[in-house]
């Protein structure tokens, strides 16, 4: 139920982080891996997969590497939309519209034509997992965009699934909580809370998840569809011991 092996994955924003963790992973288990990213980077080089790079934000772009990668490995088994950024937005009255709409262009348009082209280049029986966000449903002060972007991708994710069913499609989302990447250092601030804020008292790390995106691509998940998973910690299962100690400490 679990062997993924010589499946062909598409993974969007592998160059680092999150992707770099599952493009390692499914490589590793002896998928055909086809990694995009608006930059080839030199870990993904040195990873010996198929990589292309596209900005996800744009259609034709995107297309293209659909195409390229389908045409030289052939049809889509599992799609991984992942691609994804976070920008420093400060208080909705000092915002910077440009940005704004960079998060949405990015997070949300990105997973919208990645699941439009799936559509097209996915195998009946294939999936498609789009990492979303724990900030789709809690969120911090002044992460305003990037909640609202990844609280679309949730929803997406419901409406897709209820479209591609007839296809026999599944498709579903991962909600990472915070995880020590380059884009999240483990000495953040997000990190520090997260100390305090998870059932587990830690910030995630990449293995955490890529179990989760291995089971929603799998056979083993065959009857599910349409759901969001959470990964992070416990964070949203409410307030834990060392919460309510700051609190009344303070």
């Amino acid at each position: 139920m679990f062997n993924l092996s010589l499946k062909h994955i598409l993974i969007t924003g592998a160059g680092s982080g999150i992707g770099l963790a599952l493009a390692t992973h499914f490589k590793q288990i002896g998928c055909t891996v086809s990694a995009v990213d608006l930059k080839v980077t030199d870990e993904l080089l040195a990873l010996n997969v198929n990589c292309f790079s596209a900005d996800v934000s744009d259609q034709d772009s995107l297309f293209a590497a659909f195409k390229s990668a389908c045409h030289k490995n052939g049809k889509l088994d599992g799609l991984i939309n992942n691609a994804g950024i976070a920008i420093v937005e400060g208080p909705i009255g000092d915002a910077d519209i440009t940005v704004f709409e960079r998060v949405l262009d990015i997070n949300t348009k990105g997973v919208y034509l990645g699941i439009k082209y799936a559509s097209q280049f996915l195998k009946s029986g294939g999936a498609i997992v789009n990492t979303a966000s724990l900030a789709a449903t809690v969120t911090m002060p002044e992460y305003c965009a990037y909640s609202m972007s990844k609280a679309a991708v949730v929803q997406v994710t419901k409406n897709a699934a209820l479209q591609l069913g007839q296809h026999n499609i599944r498709v579903n989302s991962v909600s990472p909580g915070t995880i020590t990447t380059p884009m999240e250092h483990a000495d953040s601030e997000e990190s520090r809370v997260a100390t305090i804020a998870t059932a587990l008292s830690r910030p995630g790390d990449v293995s955490d998840l890529v179990g989760v995106y291995h089971f929603l691509l799998s056979d083993a998940a065959k009857y599910v569809t349409g759901i969001d998973v959470k990964v992070d910690g416990g964070w949203s299962a409410g307030i834990t011991y060392a919460g309510i100690d700051k609190l009344i400490s303070e």
